[in-house]
């Protein structure tokens, strides 16, 4: 519909009334078909963001607190040595939550001993670097939650919009079309011709009301 009118525009885009209601027909196809597009990114994307971040997370709390165990070891702090006591397969078991909780715990025992840590050549930016991965790990974790809120609100939209599509059809540009009924015939049966659906339920087409253009018909 909207192909065949922009096809046509030096047919009637000197009525005013018919190109303002085109601009703004224009302007709704454009938002349902963005929303469509939206609606329709898959989201596998924020799933493999969310396990590259827990694989670096997991690494850089093993590096630590394995400089940390070393270290009460040889200061003989058995508390220090019981915090820092993890291996990767605890890591890999805990859930989400737990997992950015333990990259916290171990980096605040990391800052709180850091002098001691120079010797595993372990500094302040290696600490920064680490409080950055757990945030990046925080925000990974919500993606595919965030991603299919998104989605949902996306799904929502979409009739609104499509609503909005045919009511602009409906109330303006059909009326507003017979001013060509008998100016431009052919180019009025054009558009009546492009307005037609094709009945898919087996109806006679004869019986109906006018008929509505589904999006196919509307590109």
């Amino acid at each position: 519909m909207a192909a065949y009118m922009n096809k046509n525009n030096p047919i009637w885009s000197g009525t005013k009334a018919v190109a303002d209601t085109m601009a703004q027909l224009n302007g709704a196809l454009g938002n349902v078909s963005q929303t469509a597009q939206d609606q329709q990114t898959p989201i596998v994307g924020e799933e493999d963001k969310k396990a590259l971040a827990r694989h670096d997370l997991e690494d850089e709390i093993m590096r630590v607190a394995g400089a940390l165990g070393s270290l009460a070891t040889k200061t003989s702090d058995l508390v220090l040595a019981g915090q820092t006591e993890l291996t990767l397969a605890q890591l890999d078991k805990m859930d989400a939550d737990t997992l950015e909780e333990t990259g916290n715990r171990i980096a605040g025992l990391a800052a709180a001993n850091l002098a001691g840590l120079a010797d595993y050549n372990i500094t302040q930016a290696d600490l920064t670097a680490f409080n950055k991965m757990t945030g990046n790990f925080h925000d990974a974790k919500t993606g595919p939650r965030t991603a299919i809120a998104k989605r949902s609100a996306k799904t929502k939209a979409l009739p609104p919009g499509v609503q909005s599509v045919k009511s602009i059809l409906r109330n303006c540009l059909d009326k507003e079309m017979l001013l060509f009924k008998k100016k431009n015939p052919d180019f009025y049966a054009g558009y009546v011709s492009a307005r037609v659906v094709v009945d898919r339920g087996g109806h006679k087409t004869g019986s109906q009301p006018a008929p509505t253009p589904t999006l196919a018909t509307q590109k």
